[in-house]
């Protein structure tokens, strides 16, 4: 796609956006936290920091790509943007694929929540014409309005 055209797709802002992540911020603590739980429960007395840390790394990695790529592939959305309503589509307005929603959030899990990543991700959806962050430019997707 030639990232200077801009579609006609009505694109989801930076603050729904923003809004959106938060909440499912709040859904995959709870979600890691249930599940991470009988790791320590079951495990030993006293763990070290390292397998603490190693555990949760993860259950972390792997949650969010389960939450993030498989509710976008499946429903085009995750709990926080179906809130907000907006969704995921192709730049073509078509549904968005399982291979899209997987190479939109690999830069997503693995800049996890860092200032720069995030930073990048904010000027790149401010400037791109179609509302584009490095996952969306690299999946060929973009957030529109449900």
């Amino acid at each position: 796609m030639d990232y200077n055209q801009h579609s006609e797709l009505e694109h989801a802002g930076l603050l729904v956006r923003g809004i959106a992540w938060l909440l499912d911020g709040i859904v995959l603590i709870l979600l890691a936290v249930v599940i991470a739980a009988p790791f320590f429960v079951l495990g030993p007395s006293n763990p070290t920091a390292e397998g603490v840390n190693g555990i949760g790394a993860v259950v972390g990695f792997f949650l969010s790509m389960v939450y993030y790529a498989g509710s976008e592939a499946t429903w085009g959305q995750t709990p926080g943007k179906m809130v907000m309503g907006i969704r995921v589509v192709s730049t073509d307005g078509r549904d968005c694929t399982g291979s899209g929603a997987i190479l939109r959030n690999v830069t997503k899990i693995i800049g996890g929540s860092a200032f720069i990543p995030v930073l990048v991700a904010i000027v790149l959806i401010l400037v791109t014409d179609d509302d584009q962050r490095l996952g969306d430019i690299l999946g060929d997707t973009t957030v529109v309005r449900a």
